[in-house]
């Protein structure tokens, strides 16, 4: 009651201060009660809720410096409350005139004759429980399960033979031995991980329910833990009345799911069933051990493990490429950029057998015209004769773009040494130059290998029944050239209905699918005989110029924009590094995946690594990144031995390792 009136009498200055016209420079504030001045002065943390938002409540309104002690005998609020003889409330009363010491200086004024202190009736009270172990076996020193286990045995044996009990054990670790030396480590794990629950289930008073007992804030409650005769902690659940089941699977062990010896177990269950599917080894755990958020983990665990991170490298793509100039190259003349390739092979008769006939797609990579040729064989000679006839209808390629086949390479090869010796006059008047993909990326020919797509799409509508003949199959892939070449490349222009979508064949044929050249003009059509033919050729020319113009400026417009996009592969991803370990992913099973290291990066234009050449044993290849999958394993500083830190179930020397 008294820090009440201190609170009412702050409360009565700060509405006097904010609504009378006096200024005031500085309040005191008088009270006779020594405890109340001592909490006022105090810290109002260390009292209960009652006395500390009120000592607050005073302290944001005032300083604890206008606060000062009265004796009870001059305290002029007593006449109102503490009534004895005398007058009371006259004109001498104190209630009006004040108290005589005001009128004094300060120095004169009533001062308290002893510290003042406070109670302790009012101090909040704070228990804190704190439980330290010290750890009787230090578990990270053990790599395994198995280590811990049996050392632990070796340990207890020693204990027991050391005793006065009769019971001795010697020779090779017992079945009983193990048992007792894993139920010694658990409970180890569980009183250090869970000291409150085991003390509140050991103290428990007989039929206390074990829930009560260890409190609803244990993260163990939902579990309904109980304490078995060895001293385990185990889950109670909801299944103890079912029969011919073993206890230990009625009620699972609870273990931690952030401690080490966790750690170990489920090791132990992921080797054991050889590195299986997560799922496996949940259900194997789940028989003997409740660990919390098993799955997740069962997954940090397993997925960390040598042998798991080589299993389950996968390559990382890096985001797409821009588009070489090759694509880009507009008002060229068709097929001065050239992608070729393979596909078939398609049987046909000859005579009374049937034969093999493959196809030679080339494609200009700028308009996206087909020309197909038959291959006879898969030989480099075939191979050239097929060049050969393309150059000679469409012209030679500035660049042609191939994937790393053996018959393209051979081609490349003899064709660069007939130009050398002045033997070819295929490729004279231009240098033509022969790119290769590397090997495993069909990815980068992506250009002719949706074409191969089309070309068979469209072979397969218009081949009949039965087989052709090499002429019926030369009059098929030609037909199906022009198909091809008909296929819009763009949307129906919007400016005109009757507009027809730009084609391949549009710059090949300056129409989609008929060879009728445009009209010239209506002026010129009245001189075809007067001698001026020469200059109707001139206007016929410039026409055709004109309309190509006009097709190119379309391309530009209508179908640049389409291949700017980026459609796949946005992320960027970590490029890989000389001297990292990899994996070569062939399309094969992954039994069959070659390691390696990088010996060299290539990188791209755009600066992303695209290509890298790995080394395999004594050989070198080129592969790109998008087969290389990076093994997450540590190197030694020192190569030169080749030894790697794999950690178990994986060779340490890279020589070792199977390359097939």
């Amino acid at each position: 009651m008294e820090l009440q009136g201190c609170v009412l009498g702050v409360r009565w200055s700060k509405f006097v201060r904010e609504n009378h016209s006096v200024p005031i420079s500085r309040v005191y504030y008088w009270t006779d009660s020594r405890t109340a001045l001592a909490w006022i002065k105090g810290d109002p943390r260390n009292y209960r809720q009652f006395i500390s938002f009120r000592i607050g409540e005073i302290l944001e309104n005032t300083m604890v410096s206008d606060w000062r002690w009265v004796p009870t005998k001059i305290n002029p609020a007593d006449e109102a409350t503490k009534w004895g003889s005398g007058p009371y409330f006259d004109q001498e009363s104190k209630w009006f005139s004040g108290p005589d010491f005001l009128r004094r200086s300060e120095v004169q004024w009533p001062r308290p004759d002893e510290p003042i202190t406070t109670t302790t009736e009012e101090i909040r009270t704070s228990v804190l429980h704190h439980c330290s172990t010290e750890p009787v076996i230090d578990f990270t020193r053990f790599s395994t399960w198995n280590k811990l286990l049996r050392s632990t045995a070796y340990v207890m044996r020693f204990v027991c033979n050391t005793s006065k009990k009769s019971l001795k054990f010697h020779g090779h670790l017992q079945q009983e031995e193990l048992l007792l030396a894993e139920n010694v480590i658990i409970k180890l794990v569980q009183r250090e991980t869970y000291p409150d629950e085991v003390a509140a289930l050991q103290n428990k008073a007989p039929g206390e329910n074990g829930q009560k007992a260890i409190g609803k804030r244990s993260s163990i409650y939902k579990l309904l833990p109980m304490m078995d005769d060895e001293g385990l902690l185990r889950e109670q659940g909801r299944i103890g009345a079912a029969t011919n089941v073993p206890y230990e699977r009625l009620h699972p062990i609870i273990l931690p799911r952030n401690h080490y010896v966790t750690e170990l177990i489920v090791s132990r269950y992921h080797r054991l069933y050889r590195h299986g599917n997560h799922e496996t080894v949940v259900n194997e755990l789940r028989q003997l051990y409740n660990i919390p958020r098993m799955r997740m983990v069962v997954k940090r665990i397993c997925k960390d493990y040598p042998i798991c991170k080589i299993r389950n490298a996968r390559p990382k793509v890096p985001p797409m490429a821009p588009l070489p100039v090759a694509r880009l190259a507009h008002h060229e003349r068709a097929f001065t950029y050239t992608g070729l390739d393979y596909f078939g092979p398609l049987s046909v008769k000859q005579g009374r057998s049937n034969v093999k006939r493959w196809f030679a797609l080339f494609t200009c990579l700028t308009i996206r015209a087909v020309h197909l040729e038959i291959a006879y064989t898969l030989t480099t000679a075939s191979c050239i004769s097929c060049v050969r006839r393309f150059v000679g209808r469409r012209g030679p390629p500035v660049e042609i773009f191939t994937d790393n086949g053996t018959n393209f390479q051979g081609a490349d090869r003899v064709l660069r040494s007939q130009i050398s010796q002045g033997l070819s006059a295929t490729f004279t008047d231009t240098k033509t130059k022969w790119n290769f993909n590397p090997p495993g990326a069909p990815h980068m020919g992506g250009a002719w290998e949706r074409l191969v797509k089309s070309v068979k799409c469209a072979m397969e509508g218009a081949y009949s029944e039965g087989k052709l003949d090499d002429e019926g199959l030369q009059t098929l892939i030609v037909e199906v050239e022009n198909m091809v070449n008909t296929r819009p490349l763009t949307y129906l222009p919007l400016e005109s209905e009757e507009a027809e979508a730009l084609t391949p064949n549009h710059f090949l044929l300056l129409s989609s699918n008929d060879t009728k050249l445009p009209r010239r003009d209506t002026a010129h059509q009245g001189r075809c005989g007067d001698g001026n033919d020469r200059h109707m050729l001139g206007n016929a020319w410039e026409l055709i110029q004109h309309q190509l113009d006009v097709f190119w400026q379309r391309w530009l417009t209508e179908y640049l924009p389409v291949i700017r996009r980026q459609s796949k592969w946005f992320e960027v991803s970590e490029p890989l590094k000389e001297g990292d370990l990899v994996m070569v992913a062939e399309p094969t099973k992954r039994g069959g995946w070659e390691r390696g290291r990088i010996a060299a990066i290539l990188p791209h234009s755009d600066g992303h690594l695209r290509r890298a050449v790995v080394q395999i044993g004594s050989a070198k290849v080129t592969r790109p990144v998008t087969r290389l999958a990076l093994l997450d394993v540590r190197c030694s500083e020192d190569l030169t031995d080749g030894r790697l830190h794999l950690g178990e179930d994986v060779p340490a020397n890279l020589a070792t390792w199977p390359t097939k």
